[in-house]
């Protein structure tokens, strides 16, 4: 009886692995055409954004699915992988909060001297 609901478990596992392998690689494939679009627009500074938060996001999905890996079937290669990509979700972490903090430096340089902003 035990043995069915394991069964079922590492089935049902197995497929929340593949949505949300699915729905990182969608997140990141439609951040990098709107980042792309912004870039065409000549918008720089948002294109960039736009596309590290996209890759963070979908990095956090497959992240998920990678500690689900671990769960069904733990060995050494799938601990290796959860690393990797733990490590590449923490550095675009850093990358997108420094590049808000550099995003009002960049854009107090595109605006032409002694012309207003439009904010308040």
């Amino acid at each position: 009886m035990l043995e069915i609901f394991e069964d079922a478990f590492e089935i049902v596992v197995r497929y929340a692995i593949l949505i949300l392998e699915g729905i990182g690689a969608i997140v990141i494939l439609v951040n990098t055409m709107r980042s792309v679009g912004q870039r065409l627009k000549k918008d720089k500074i948002q294109s960039r954004g736009t596309l590290t938060e996209g890759i963070s996001s979908g990095l956090g999905f497959l992240l998920s699915s990678e500690v689900l890996k671990t769960i069904v079937a733990p060995d050494w290669k799938e601990i290796g992988m959860t690393c990797a990509v733990l490590a590449m979700r923490a550095a675009m972490t850093v990358l997108i909060k420094w590049e808000e903090r550099q995003e009002p430096n960049q854009m107090e340089k595109a605006e032409p001297a002694g012309e207003p902003t439009g904010e308040k």
